[in-house]
């Protein structure tokens, strides 16, 4: 018996040592083929701006309308949305370098200001192809902060700003993840070499929704697809690291945004507090304001909620934004 049970342990060690050795050869990386051939369709293409590809979806009629997702996501953050804004807009998603089927930046700058300058040039690019006069942009996460920022330069071009859990100061103390999840994120860096299996992003969305029941299969997929994409995990990490060492001055940046702009907000986002509302309205001086609070959703608040969303959000780009 105890040799039948030493022999169990030892074939199951093996297979467990082979697992792991086949995820940090790459065995389980998708390959960009799967990932075009799975997460584009008819309203993709892929642009270059500055030496960089730009994966973007477009659909729909009427002005511009931009849409910028926040870190890790990708252009399919802001699905539900399109969804419905195609009716009125025609609806612009980068996948905002370095993530979605964008992916790295070859020249290896994953700076905050690398990235904006990227957006600025694409938004350039397409107003010029478009012939856009007027705009409208939105962003969420850090993706807000990059639609912020172009706000403030470009008053003459920006119509109205979509904002959405807006990362414009330091938040006080996080919501700790749960054990489960940090025990993994220590697995995936130490051991499987950035790869991060479904049930990492599993326990990421249902720790940044406010409902847990809302996070759903394909969106576990979607996340960890194009998250485990060659050198995505390096890219991300070296993004993320770049704005926290070198940030800039978004007080500043946010006093200069001139357009009727609304605010979206969570109330369960663990990594920007309920009352952080109240700091970010107290930046944009100059912007006619709308504020909406949602005290039952969490930081992906277009991915969790994206019918009553888009809702307010159509509402408000209508000229009559909700009270």
């Amino acid at each position: 018996m105890v040799r039948r049970i030493a022999t169990v342990l030892v074939l199951a060690a093996a297979l467990a040592g082979g697992a792991v050795l086949a995820v940090r050869s790459g065995a389980l990386t998708p390959s960009d083929d799967y990932l075009k051939m799975r997460y584009t369709d008819a309203r993709s293409r892929f642009v270059t701006v500055d030496g960089v590809p730009i994966h973007v979806v477009e659909e729909g009629r009427g002005p511009a309308l931009i849409l910028l997702h926040g870190h890790l996501g990708s252009a399919r953050q802001f699905e539900g949305w399109a969804d419905v804004l195609r009716e009125d807009f025609r609806v612009i998603r980068p996948d905002v370098p370095p993530y979605g089927l964008s992916g790295p930046d070859p020249t290896g700058d994953f700076s905050g200001e690398r990235q904006y300058q990227l957006m600025r040039r694409f938004i350039e690019d397409l107003v010029t192809d478009g012939g856009y006069e007027r705009l409208y942009i939105g962003g969420t996460s850090t993706g807000s902060i990059l639609a912020m920022r172009y706000a403030a330069e470009h008053p003459d071009r920006v119509e109205k700003l979509l904002l959405s859990t807006v990362p414009a100061y330091t938040p006080g103390a996080r919501v700790p993840p749960p054990l489960a999840f940090s025990a993994l994120a220590w697995l995936s860096a130490n051991v499987l070499n950035g790869y991060t299996p479904d049930v990492y992003w599993r326990l990421f969305l249902e720790n940044i929704f406010g409902q847990d029941d809302r996070v759903t299969a394909l969106m576990v997929q979607s996340y960890a697809d194009l998250n485990n994409r060659k050198n995505a995990a390096a890219s991300a990490e070296a993004s993320i690291m770049s704005k926290v060492r070198n940030p800039f001055d978004t007080a500043a940046i946010a006093a200069r945004v001139t357009a009727p702009t609304l605010i979206q907000w969570a109330g369960q986002s663990p990594v920007l507090g309920a009352d952080g509302l109240d700091q970010v309205t107290g930046m944009l001086t100059s912007a006619p304001l709308t504020t909406i609070r949602y005290p039952d959703l969490g930081h992906k608040l277009m991915v969790e909620d994206p019918a009553r969303t888009v809702a307010d959000a159509r509402a408000f780009l209508a000229g009559s934004p909700a009270e």
